[in-house]
């Protein structure tokens, strides 16, 4: 789109037609917002006899297929080239709504003639960039993975910030939680750590109280700790310390 804008700074009025109409067929141009809303073309189409380049830059801008049946009578008739970018366009805008597509509704949005004319425009735009999906043949579906996004009207700028705004505060909740859940997780483990730690001291002074009863022959401690767990436990400690 760079090269169009500089074109632009240096034509004359009678040729930005011309210009635009090359973008609209530029196989690496999918945004024409810039073009749209650019000085020189703003001024063109207040003049009547070149109004319908504005329509037309609105409609790849905004629009589908659908939108061009119905204004076409207003607008320059499109190369095929043009038409064919309208569809991958169209495709964008449904893969943007909607995750899992139908083949029969995509076959009737995009004006396909047959399946395989609607899978090679599905295939067009994922080696174009303009999508990332995948066909499922034998459940007639299209599942679509991610799309880049298109040119946005002003007026739509409101709508997207309240989405943003709720995608934020979502990830804020899921953030507190996250940082709940790490502080519940290391207090748990600190809490096992303690009654490791318990254990271990516990261990090591029956331990040392044994050794002193055996060194002075008395009679072994009744202690609460005197189980069969602790006594293996302080066999296993004794045979590691010799």
């Amino acid at each position: 789109m760079d090269a169009y804008i500089i074109l632009l700074t240096t034509a004359s009025q009678a040729s930005i037609p011309e210009i635009i109409v090359r973008a609209l067929e530029d196989e690496s141009v999918y945004h024409f917002g810039r073009l749209l809303n650019s000085p020189q073309v703003a001024e063109l189409v207040e003049i009547e006899q070149f109004a319908q380049y504005g329509r037309l830059l609105e409609l790849f801008s905004f629009g589908v297929l659908n939108d061009y049946k119905t204004v076409a009578a207003q607008l320059p008739q499109l190369s095929p080239q043009q038409l064919n970018k309208l569809k991958h366009l169209t495709l964008v805008t449904l893969a943007s709504n909607e995750k899992v597509l139908h083949y029969d509704r995509l076959i009737a949005e995009l004006d396909c003639s047959s399946e395989q004319e609607m899978e090679d425009l599905v295939i067009e735009s994922i080696y174009k960039n303009i999508l990332m999906a995948k066909l499922d043949q034998k459940r007639r579906l299209v599942e679509v993975d991610f799309t880049v996004g298109r040119d946005v009207r002003k007026q739509d700028l409101p709508d997207i910030f309240a989405k943003l705004e709720a995608w934020s505060n979502t990830c804020e909740e899921a953030l507190e939680k996250i940082s709940a859940d790490i502080e519940t997780v290391n207090a748990e483990a600190a809490a096992k750590l303690d009654d490791s730690r318990n254990f271990t001291n516990t261990l090591q002074e029956l331990r040392s109280n044994h050794v002193m009863a055996a060194a002075e022959g008395l009679p072994r401690s009744d202690s609460q700790y005197e189980s069969s767990e602790y006594q293996r436990e302080a066999q296993r400690v004794g045979a590691d310390a010799s």
